[in-house]
């Protein structure tokens, strides 16, 4: 998901990137809760007939997917932020807080889209400058991507005015 936020004097543009999530942590919790109900209910009743491995085999079943989850979950919690003024331009990333930044002079900086060799691949966007090149967007779909660029470029030509 691309948002794009500018200041009244058209001075400052925010552009905020984040993965499409198909769920949040209240429905993934549903999900691993129902997981686990159904996974605990065939353990115990094999419990009960005599068949006592399942329900460790079970539980190590309700972790691995909870862990799974998990991971995907903080995934799809990621965040990146570029800010675009007539001088800078700054790119953080992380999930609730950046952790990474990385701040360029605006006029030095490129961006660069990578087609991919294959038409399966991904095309990959890149902000260079001074050698750096930093990968943006990586979890956008093809669409996402071909609209940042289109807009990152129409940006960059109204700051350059």
């Amino acid at each position: 998901m691309v948002k794009i936020n500018s200041s009244k004097e058209d001075t400052l543009f925010t552009i905020i990137l984040e993965p499409n999530r198909s769920l949040n942590w209240q429905y993934s919790l549903l999900f691993i809760s129902l997981i686990a109900l159904t996974c605990l209910s065939i353990g115990f009743s094999f419990y009960y007939i005599g068949a006592t491995l399942i329900l460790p085999f079970a539980g190590l079943e309700i972790i691995i997917v909870s862990i799974c989850v998990y991971f995907v979950m903080k995934q799809s919690y990621q965040k990146e932020v570029i800010m675009l003024s007539p001088e800078k331009l700054r790119i953080e990333k992380g999930n609730k807080k950046p952790e990474q930044t990385w701040e360029f002079f605006r006029s030095w900086s490129h961006i660069r889209v990578e087609n991919p060799s294959h038409p399966w691949y991904p095309a990959h966007i890149l902000v260079a400058s001074k050698g750096e090149r930093i990968p943006i967007g990586s979890f956008l779909t093809q669409e996402e991507k071909s609209k940042l660029v289109v807009r990152l470029r129409e940006i960059i030509d109204l700051l350059s005015d």
